[in-house]
């Protein structure tokens, strides 16, 4: 029998980490993150996607603030206290061997709240909400925001975190890189 692709099913060494596969799931939003006991729904969901045997995980959107988020009770990781719900995922992705990383997405123009904010006060046209102008300082903020949520996805047992930076969502400049290096976890 011939393998098209030989490669697919062993382990990966990043450096820094070893995949056990290279198979990835990658991030999804699945609404889960919203509801209010959501999180052991969002675990055993993911929990599920380790046994089949993915190698990597990469989760839905979580919002390194709450201007951030994608509605008014949407999933952010901007305190000490949201770690622990964070862990009920970490744990079971890692009984079985498989790596997880937290996507952090701010969503700016296109949050679906009235605090909002982007670089400027242009409208998403998908949204009945204009954002607030964002000042220099929320700008800088927000990049130690972004920083924050790396660290605290570490200390949740998260493997690395993957910063969303597509689809017009509000993303951190490339100088600020070395702030969210700080973390130390795969970027």
């Amino acid at each position: 029998m011939s393998h098209d692709y030989p490669h697919l099913l062993q382990p990966l060494d990043l450096g820094f980490a070893r995949v056990k596969n290279r198979v990835l799931m990658g991030s999804m939003h699945t609404g889960l993150e919203e509801e209010r006991d959501g999180f052991p729904k969002l675990a055993a969901f993911y929990e599920e996607r380790a046994k089949g045997g993915v190698g990597l995980i990469v989760t839905g959107g979580i919002a390194p603030n709450f201007r951030g988020r994608v509605a008014p009770f949407g999933s952010e990781l901007s305190k000490p206290w949201h770690v622990k719900k964070h862990k009920l995922i970490t744990e079971a992705v890692h009984r079985h061997g498989t790596k997880i990383c937290m996507q952090i997405l701010h969503t700016g123009r296109y949050a679906y709240h009235p605090f909002n904010v982007a670089p400027s006060k242009i409208k998403a046209p998908i949204n009945p909400f204009t954002p607030s102008a964002m000042s220099e300082r929320q700008i800088l903020t927000t990049i130690a925001h972004f920083a924050r949520a790396a660290r605290l996805a570490q200390q949740a047992g998260y493997d690395g975190v993957e910063v969303m930076g597509s689809e017009g969502y509000l993303t951190i400049p490339p100088q600020a890189a070395s702030l969210l290096q700080q973390s130390s976890i795969l970027f």
